[in-house]
């Protein structure tokens, strides 16, 4: 597992555990309880390590496939949006002036 997904999954089982105690007032005890998860968490890495791997592919296929905002956004590709606005806001600039 990613270590920023490790993290990130560390963090929200934390929360978890957090609003749990919360909810029982206090009768949970959170260190075996987020122990408890932690464990659970290991267990159920293992069984889904296939299914991670191909997440992880298809996230670095994906990653590699997306390109930079400023690729895609050059004059060639925005000449067409940017002419209806212009002519948008002259019919609009002429109606206001009709009236």
């Amino acid at each position: 597992m990613r270590d920023g997904h490790r993290a990130e999954i560390e963090r929200l089982l934390a929360r978890a555990v957090e609003e749990e105690v919360r909810r029982s007032g206090g009768r949970t005890h959170g260190g075996m309880l987020l122990g408890r998860a932690r464990a659970a968490l290991d267990s159920m890495a293992a069984t889904a390590g296939e299914e991670y791997g191909a997440y992880l592919r298809a996230l670095e296929e994906s990653e590699a496939d997306s390109r930079p905002l400023s690729s895609r956004l050059t004059r060639r590709r925005l000449r067409a949006p940017m002419l209806a606005t212009a002519v948008a806001a002259a019919a609009a600039f002429g109606a206001d002036l009709s009236f």
